[in-house]
């Protein structure tokens, strides 16, 4: 059975910067922008260390000792017209378990140790974002109590470029107004 502690950075620095990586691997197959390289990895670790100043970061360990999954949780504030008393909330921004401990209760365990810490820290809910067609994860974040709240939708306007589009630079050229239908 696995158990969760708090992350200790540095020492937990090169795992978590895996986990990123394997999520991001795992994710691509679902939504095919994810990126998955260390440059990546590690810009996006920096991003939430900082936001973890407000949260925590919590490692789940085997029998063992060694690290099998990981969660982030921190505080996030949103608009005006909520509530006061849901206007601030822990917002639970990664979780990942390594293949071979999925459906054994360690990301129940990685969620319990977010919630006590929310619920210490005085946040009246808990939020967490999952991509629409990851639907291994909405069965486990209902499984844990979560319902739907907001549903966000995505409309590809131009077509997707390739990582190595993205690396060359090509000089802007305006573009022609082209017909609206064929009757134009």
């Amino acid at each position: 059975m696995s158990t969760v502690r708090e992350a200790r950075l540095p020492d937990d620095k090169p795992v978590i910067l895996e986990f990123i990586m394997a999520l991001q691997r795992y994710e691509s197959f679902l939504e095919p922008n994810r990126r998955f390289d260390l440059a990546m990895a590690e810009e996006y670790f920096a991003t939430l260390v900082e936001r973890a100043r407000r949260g925590r970061i919590v490692i789940a360990d085997d029998e063992r000792g060694r690290p099998i999954g990981w969660a982030i949780v921190y505080e996030e504030e949103t608009e005006a017209f909520i509530t006061a008393d849901e206007r601030r909330f822990a917002y639970l921004a990664e979780l990942f378990v390594t293949e071979g401990h999925r459906g054994t209760g360690t990301a129940y365990r990685l969620i319990d140790a977010c919630e006590d810490w929310a619920r210490a820290a005085g946040y009246a809910t808990m939020r967490i974002d999952l991509l629409a067609r990851n639907e291994r994860a909405a069965r486990a974040y209902a499984k844990a109590g979560y319902e739907p709240y907001c549903q966000e939708v995505k409309k590809r306007l131009l077509p997707a470029r390739s990582e190595a589009a993205e690396a060359t630079v090509l000089p802007f050229r305006a573009a022609r107004r082209l017909p609206l239908s064929a009757a134009e």
